[in-house]
């Protein structure tokens, strides 16, 4: 993983409020991220949605800038940690997804571009946040969970067992359940997708997605996971368009 940290907090001279700092967010988001991860070989690991939660609570936002397929099928995706107040770029980091990943290769081309933007998401929020985390949790690991082999066929199911309290939905990017009218739209890009070509079989489609966020249906998944969705089947889309096009 190629990662860049461009800043690690506020800007900030002093250090003992730094660490104050750092300790009222991991006091705020203990609960959280905590709910948001997952443990594998005795270690607990942190998901996505627990880094999006502290970077959410330090007042960024993550954006994805560039998703591309390599031509060996390989996808890279890049992530910028923004900063909400001023729109500065506060940290950059890259997340891969390779053809030699066993559990990946045979994975439809959505499910391999949503995992590639969400690495780069977690290593984002990592590399500026990653010293936050013993302050929150001493026995929490530093490495995203997806990154770790086989975490998802052995851990989806296996959330570290706390009490979390309702998130509130905030436009810093809390975690948040997708919207009726999101679902809409995966629905009519599916229906799309299936007449244009695309997906051959709906319900294969739909059980991979179920499987790759361990969800029991669409109404289960975050925003940022339904725009994964919706980024691949849209992309899928426009490839078929230019393939047509250019026969």
């Amino acid at each position: 993983m190629v990662e860049t940290a461009l800043a690690v907090y506020e800007v900030e001279t002093n250090p003992q409020a730094v660490v104050t700092k750092g300790q009222a967010t991991a006091n705020a988001c203990r609960q959280i991220v905590l709910k948001c991860s997952m443990q594998l070989q005795g270690k607990t690991y942190i998901k996505a949605e627990g880094w999006q939660a502290l970077a959410a609570a330090c007042g960024y936002s993550p954006r994805i800038g560039i998703v591309e397929e390599l031509s060996n099928g390989d996808i890279r995706a890049v992530c910028d940690l923004v900063r909400l107040s001023d729109g500065e770029i506060v940290a950059s980091a890259e997340g891969y997804l390779g053809m030699d990943e066993g559990m990946w290769a045979k994975r439809p081309r959505y499910a391999r571009r949503a995992m590639a933007q969400t690495r780069a998401t977690s290593r984002a929020c990592r590399s500026a946040l990653a010293w936050i985390v013993p302050l929150l949790d001493a026995g929490l690991e530093t490495t995203p969970a997806e990154e770790i082999p086989h975490a998802e066929i052995e851990t989806r199911s296996m959330p570290v067992q706390v009490s979390a309290p309702k998130l509130e939905v905030h436009e810093a990017g809390m975690v948040r359940t997708v919207s009726e009218q999101t679902i809409q739209k995966i629905v009519g890009l599916i229906s799309r997708a299936k007449n244009a070509g695309v997906i051959s079989d709906v319900e294969v489609f739909r059980t991979g997605m179920r499987k790759t966020y361990g969800v029991k249906s669409a109404k289960d998944l975050t925003e940022q996971q339904a725009d994964e969705v919706l980024d691949s089947l849209q992309s899928m889309l426009a490839k078929r368009a230019a393939i047509a096009e250019a026969n």
